[in-house]
């Protein structure tokens, strides 16, 4: 029988190309978003705790309360970085965002350690402002050199700042040229985790440093892998199921390394039971224990 004019022949409502159900190589495999939804929600919940905190600190004019609040607001954005690259796969280059909440934290650990917190935190921000000064003249030479103008006076300034007001951060040199130490405290990471009072920092750096460092640094070793991946069947959710699980493994990392930096800065509001609470659903999500209550003072 003839098709009348007004009906439109009906679509094939079954799905084609690699995404069919007829297609052998069809792979279905869930996103990081659907995942790693437990972790993320996570990720989400700490950090809108965070922003609330950071908000309902007053602004006073104490520096002692605004250090503590400027680094609890890096270590946030630093979380909420790693959430955006692990909810779309690149657990590899959050990674490097990863080292930056260790190496707060451990520099905090340090700094609470001195017998005067006061007194460190003064030095770790003057020290901020010596690296402020000699980038603004590395970009005052870069702009030089392309012919483009600079101010000579600001120039002067800040070259006078450096030699009256940060001599003690002054490096000896055999040639006698002008070399700066390389951090506040004059330790490196690998020391400051060394020197930590958590034994388990020396761990968290290894991995950081050495086992994730060629992922931190886009090196050979990060790339080798998938070239010579043999392309037989199951290897996507091979290579899926090892995306999620280094995903997991740098979310648990950052949300411990922030939560423990949170508990070093004295100067802003934070729940012991909220974090205990935070710890054991990250530990529940890896298969872990029920966690002991946090040390009395630990926060």
């Amino acid at each position: 029988m003839a098709q009348s004019r007004g009906r439109k022949p009906k679509k094939d409502r079954r799905k084609s190309g690699a995404t069919g159900s007829r297609n052998p190589q069809a792979q279905r495999v869930r996103s990081p978003e659907r995942s790693l939804k437990p972790l993320l929600e996570l990720f989400h919940d700490v950090t809108v705790s965070a922003e609330k905190t950071i908000a309902s600190t007053p602004h006073s004019g104490d520096l002692r309360v605004r250090f503590d609040v400027e680094i609890l607001m890096r270590g946030s954005n630093s979380v909420k970085a790693v959430r955006a690259l692990l909810e779309r796969g690149f657990w590899e280059h959050a990674v490097g965002v990863v080292r930056q909440l260790f190496e707060l934290l451990v520099n905090m650990e340090y700094l609470a350690k001195q017998e005067s917190r006061d007194d460190a935190a003064l030095l770790f921000a003057r020290f901020g402002m010596l690296q402020m000064i000699l980038a603004r003249l590395r970009r005052m030479a870069y702009e030089e050199e392309k012919g483009r103008p600079v101010d000579a006076e600001l120039r002067a300034d800040l070259e006078q700042h450096l030699q009256n007001e940060f001599t003690d951060f002054r490096a000896n040199s055999r040639d006698g040229s002008v070399k700066w130490v390389s951090s506040w405290c004059r330790r490196t990471t690998s020391n400051l985790a060394e020197a930590s009072s958590n034994p388990m920092r020396k761990h968290h750096y290894n991995v950081l440093y050495r086992v994730w460092s060629e992922e931190a640094h886009a090196a050979p070793g990060a790339l080798i892998a998938n070239m010579f991946r043999d392309a037989e069947d199951g290897w996507l959710e091979q290579a899926v199921a090892e995306n999620e699980k280094r995903s997991r493994d740098a979310g648990a990392c950052a949300i411990m390394f922030f939560l423990a930096l949170w508990t070093q800065l004295p100067h802003v509001d934070k729940s012991a039971e909220q974090i205990h609470g935070w710890l054991q659903r990250l530990s529940t999500m890896g298969g872990g224990p029920v966690l002991p209550p946090l040390p009395v003072g630990a926060v």
